[in-house]
């Protein structure tokens, strides 16, 4: 267990350190890394202070947990677009940790072209109920859809976005009437 020995003293430093730190210096990578690499560095990081390396040195555990805790925060706020781009504009202002409520409040969703089609994120309890529906109305079946968006909606509650889908195929199931063609006649 000698080789601990500098891990220990590191991860003592980075502990007292953790505040002043940001996820991109907790990683060692730098602010525009891309994903594989925020990946390596998680990975790189993960090897030399998960707490299973300080067994048997309580002090030394509890320390390496905290640093371990905030270093996975980083790594699912860095490999997730929507948090990676709320924390970096979070950074500009000077904080060093992606604040949850802002997550929480973010009905943001990626800026489109006027006109084009809005490229749709939902959390992964919300996705399958969504995967689900989508499938449902390929096949006309507009209550099972109904079903599955009011699922989803349950997962998020405030997504604006689920609300008009929904309100949509509800439409359908009382109409009993699919939905126009897009334009140009193509379908899926």
């Amino acid at each position: 267990m000698g080789c601990a020995r500098p891990a220990i003293v590191y991860a003592q430093t980075v502990s007292i350190a953790l505040d002043d730190m940001d996820y991109y210096a907790l990683l060692g990578v730098p602010a525009d890394a891309s994903i594989d690499a925020i990946k390596t560095g998680f990975r790189a990081f993960a090897r030399r202070f998960h707490p299973d390396r300080f067994a048997g040195q309580p002090g030394h555990v509890a320390e390496a947990t905290a640093v371990y805790r905030r270093a996975t925060e980083a790594y699912r706020v860095l490999t997730n677009a929507e948090r990676r781009r709320l924390y970096d504009e979070q950074r500009a202002e000077g904080k060093k940790r992606l604040d949850p409520d802002a997550v929480r409040r973010s009905s943001v969703r990626p800026s489109a072209a006027p006109g084009a089609p809005v490229a749709e994120t939902y959390s992964s309890r919300a996705r399958p109920f969504v995967a689900q529906a989508e499938q449902a109305l390929r096949a006309k079946n507009f209550k099972q859809a109904k079903l599955n968006l009011q699922i989803a909606l349950q997962h998020e509650p405030h997504n604006e976005l689920l609300r008009q889908k929904l309100a949509e195929v509800s439409s359908l199931v009382v109409s009993g009437r699919p939905p126009p063609a897009p334009p140009g006649g193509a379908e899926p």
